[in-house]
């Protein structure tokens, strides 16, 4: 019933030639055009519920609480806001001296395709950075502290994989489909610090809060766990507690509508006898549908990549079988990642499972590039699209070859 209901919308969406136009506008912001619009057009829609509820609520109601706590390690709040026409770095109106601390509030919601109700919650989609260069601040949640390692003025952006490089100087997507006007905004408040962000934050929440947003940071705040030691997220994501060390040698993975790329670096050649091996204790995956269409691309892997920037990338998939082999349905990753299924469906989750890989062999068989060496290991974990949880460990992560041997965890 479901199922035909959404066939109904979607095919009522389609004989509307306005409304055809742009919902295929916007899958053409992700790279989808032909058959694979009309796929994606048919994955559904998804929840709406966000936690800040309406556009000024998050704003006033932080602004009184400022008001009545003068908490004295606050120096100042500022708000700001990401609407659709940003291209991509706009001034967000302070600045921030090195080593001081600002706390971003955010609110809003991201549409990919508004008439399909796909989105994206506001800290996935925002970055910061200071004095106009890299490095560049996501916190993957909506909420987040950013400690400042320049002095600077402060500017904002929003981005869905859309950065060329790691400058974060310009965004891959075309501007005709990067600029929308389909009421997208991020509702930003940024609380500057001159004293301890906890503290202030603790002294602000105890005259109220605003749906949450508060004592969630003060709850990151003093929970989060490091990136795992050796480990970084990649410049296209934050890590937000996503990846962290849940016991010596284990590096465990809760992912849930966000994402996070952890990066490993090695430096090893692309011998013939180049293996990687690793366990995996996989309880939940994020996706109930086959990863190869993007709209239902939320996965969890182990990946390789390589000195020519292509990746292979190990999946344990829901629903596709073992040995599928397929390019990454996101435009901007499709000419650099394939992805190869190693384990699927429900039947072995919550059992610690060891996978060996030949990388020479996949390479050579999968990409058949040009590729001398492997310079990083992954670790993937993805929950945009259908915004369900996905839960993991890994362990024994070892990469060997040509007489050299990297033990990662």
């Amino acid at each position: 019933m479901h199922e035909d209901t959404e066939d109904r919308r979607t095919q009522n969406l389609l004989n509307n030639e306005a409304s055809r136009r742009k919902v295929l506008k916007g899958l053409a912001a992700l790279g989808l055009a032909g058959p694979a619009a009309m796929a994606a057009i048919r994955t559904g829609s998804a929840g709406t519920l966000h936690a800040f509820g309406t556009p000024g609520n998050l704003t006033d109601g932080i602004a009184r609480i400022v008001d009545a706590a003068k908490v004295p390690e606050l120096d100042r709040m500022v708000t700001f806001a990401v609407t659709g026409s940003d291209l991509p770095w706009k001034d967000a109106g302070f600045s921030i001296e090195e080593g001081q601390s600002v706390t971003f509030l955010l609110g809003g919601r991201w549409w990919i395709v508004k008439d399909l109700d796909v989105w994206v919650e506001p800290g996935l989609a925002f970055f910061a950075r200071i004095g106009g260069n890299a490095p560049i601040y996501n916190p993957m949640s909506n909420t987040g502290t950013m400690v400042a390692k320049r002095a600077g003025a402060v500017s904002v952006a929003r981005s869905i994989g859309d950065w060329v490089d790691e400058k974060a100087e310009t965004v891959a997507t075309p501007p005709e489909y990067y600029i929308q006007e389909d009421g997208s905004h991020i509702e930003g408040i940024a609380l500057i610090w001159k004293g301890d962000p906890l503290t202030g934050l603790r002294g602000l929440h105890a005259h109220g809060d605003v749906a949450g947003a508060l004592q969630a940071e003060i709850a990151r705040l003093e929970s989060e766990p490091p990136v795992p030691e050796g480990w970084r997220s990649m410049y296209q994501t934050g890590n937000a507690g996503i990846f962290s060390t849940c016991a010596p040698g284990v590096i465990g993975c809760h992912v849930h509508k966000n994402a996070c790329l952890l990066v490993r670096d090695v430096s090893l050649p692309l011998s013939p006898d180049a293996t990687i091996d690793w366990q995996w204790n996989v309880e939940e995956l994020p996706s109930m549908a086959a990863e190869d269409e993007l709209l239902t691309h939320d996965y969890l892997s182990m990946a390789v990549a390589f000195d020519d920037g292509q990746d292979l990338t190990y999946m344990w998939s829901a629903a596709l079988p073992e040995g599928t082999v397929f390019r990454c349905p996101f435009p901007r990753w499709q000419p650099l990642e394939t992805h190869v299924i190693v384990r699927t469906g429900h039947g072995e989750l919550g059992k610690w499972l060891a996978e060996s890989r030949n990388i020479h062999d996949d390479y050579h068989q999968h990409i058949g590039g040009e590729a001398k060496r492997i310079v990083a290991v992954w670790l993937i974990a993805l929950s945009v699209f259908q915004r369900r949880t996905g839960l993991a460990r890994f362990a024994d992560i070892v990469v060997r070859g040509n007489g050299e041997e990297h033990r990662l965890t």
